[in-house]
């Protein structure tokens, strides 16, 4: 096993909680039903490192302007009630708990038809309230991947900062917070967000940087670097650094952007053995995990388990303070490791950031099956801590 610029988990620092930032972490309500020790519940929410919690996903109904919330089950002990998770703000009384409503499978028609229709956003964001209201929220989070694309219009552009002042409005009352996750390339900005728009309405803008490569790729890709690759050409601007400064750019208030970073990775099958570095030739996305079972993905807690188990047969190299990638004969994974993940909230608090983000809490390794438990929520904060 050969591992480069290696810090142990010790180096991250004691103190677990953010100093003047936030650590919003989304929650996949979906995750109860994993196989094994991936199966994940309210009750294994971090809720003396979270910040913010983010339950995902309601969903928007285009005809009626309503919100068709989860299913509330439980398998095999974990549930995903939205009764237990409200109820975590006994263990933690600063703890803030928001619901988000879209996600990537929802895409753009249902939010189009109602942003566009002034009835139904009228009803949309009187529903949206009562649910906020009613169940013990303290926020929004919307999510709508993205404002004229994938099957929506050229006026969600501005529809969308329509809808983002009309549930500002309506949340002034009780000080409800409203935040967004957003694509974060400049083109994604042209087309989806009149970002100094937004900025007057929203609490947090939660960049969504990660997937910058993946399966739809040609050649291996990490999923998040944070500077450019090694082997990137030089106009090529896919990383996080340049992502924060389009934002920033573009006219967002640095302290409303929160640095979102992957609890995962994205894989691939090389062609062969003969590059195994990023830009490597590939034949497609690597086979998922034994947990999360998504074809080019593998959480956290299945990158650290399968090198802890198999050590001998992995080949890992960490580009000091950006990203790292790994293969195990033909099958490879570009990711984060608490030092990457460490070295991204310092750079969040650099750049005056209002703190960080993760995609998900239930993808890090929650129940310690590589050592201490959120050892990459933990990074974060050490690191955001420590700039």
């Amino acid at each position: 096993m050969k591992v480069l610029a290696v810090c142990a988990l010790l180096c991250l620092g004691s103190s677990l909680a953010a100093a003047d930032g936030v650590v919003i972490c989304y929650y996949g309500e979906w995750a109860n039903e994993r196989n094994g020790v991936g199966r994940f519940g309210i009750s294994d929410l971090p809720t003396d490192l979270c910040t913010h919690i983010v339950y995902s996903f309601l969903l928007p109904n285009g005809t009626t302007g309503g919100i068709i919330p989860p299913t509330q089950t439980t398998y095999e002990g974990k549930g995903n009630s939205v009764a237990d998770l409200i109820a975590l703000k006994e263990q933690n009384a600063d703890l803030k708990i928001m619901a988000a409503i879209g996600g990537w499978n929802e895409g753009s028609t249902n939010f189009s038809t109602i942003v566009n229709n002034d009835t139904l956003r009228a009803i949309f964001v009187s529903n949206l309230y009562n649910y906020i209201d009613s169940n013990g929220f303290d926020g929004l989070d919307l999510d709508w991947e993205y404002p004229a694309q994938r099957d929506g219009v050229d006026t969600d552009k501005e529809q969308f900062v329509t809808l983002a002042m009309e549930l500002k409005e309506a949340f002034a009352e009780k000080s409800y917070l409203l935040t967004a996750a957003v694509a974060v390339t400049q083109s994604n900005i042209d087309l989806s967000y009149n970002v100094t728009g937004l900025n007057e309405y929203l609490d947090y803008f939660n960049l969504m940087l990660y997937d910058f490569y993946g399966s739809w790729n040609t050649e291996t890709g990490v999923n998040a670097p944070l500077y450019a690759q090694l082997t990137d050409a030089a106009d090529l601007n896919f990383n996080v650094n340049n992502s924060v400064n389009v934002w920033i750019n573009n006219g967002a208030t640095p302290s409303k952007l929160v640095l979102g970073m992957g609890a995962y990775g994205k894989t691939f099958n090389l062609t062969s053995l003969n590059n195994t570095s990023t830009g490597a030739p590939i034949t497609g996305a690597g086979a998922g995990g034994p947990y999360v079972a998504e074809d080019g993905t593998y959480s956290y807690y299945e990158i650290c388990e399968d090198q802890l188990n198999n050590s001998a047969e992995w080949n890992i190299t960490e580009v000091e303070g950006n990203y790292v990638y790994a293969n195990k004969d033909l099958f490879w994974v570009g990711y984060d490791n608490p030092n990457t993940i460490k070295a991204k909230a310092q750079y969040a608090k650099s750049m005056g950031l209002g703190g960080i983000m993760y995609w998900a809490v239930d993808l890090d390794d929650f129940g310690g099956l590589c050592g201490d438990k959120y050892p990459l929520i933990s990074a974060g904060i050490a690191g955001y801590n420590s700039a």
